[in-house]
């Protein structure tokens, strides 16, 4: 059996999110009219800063995971960089 749920991607979530802004729906009319439980759509709603922030990013993600520690990542990465800028072996 099918699962009821359906992850929307980034993409889907910012195009619902500017066809609330143009309608005059209240969030209730807007979600019945869109199949989409009202509370997902209260979430979408206000979680708008990660999905606008998600438009530099593969717009097909469903998720969007934080580190908790973004100086230890940017120290990866820029190491990960010079590596492969000397052409050793990374695993």
């Amino acid at each position: 059996m099918a699962s009821k749920r359906k992850n929307l991607s980034f993409a889907e979530k910012n195009e619902l999110i500017e066809k609330f802004q143009n309608s005059n729906l209240s969030k209730a009319a807007f979600s019945k009219a869109n199949s989409i439980p009202r509370t997902t759509f209260n979430n979408i709603l206000a979680a708008k800063l990660f999905s606008s922030n998600a438009q530099i990013c593969d717009q097909e993600r469903k998720r969007q995971r934080l580190s908790p520690y973004e100086n230890v990542d940017k120290a990866l990465l820029s190491w990960i960089k010079y590596a492969r800028s000397q052409n050793a072996p990374i695993s």
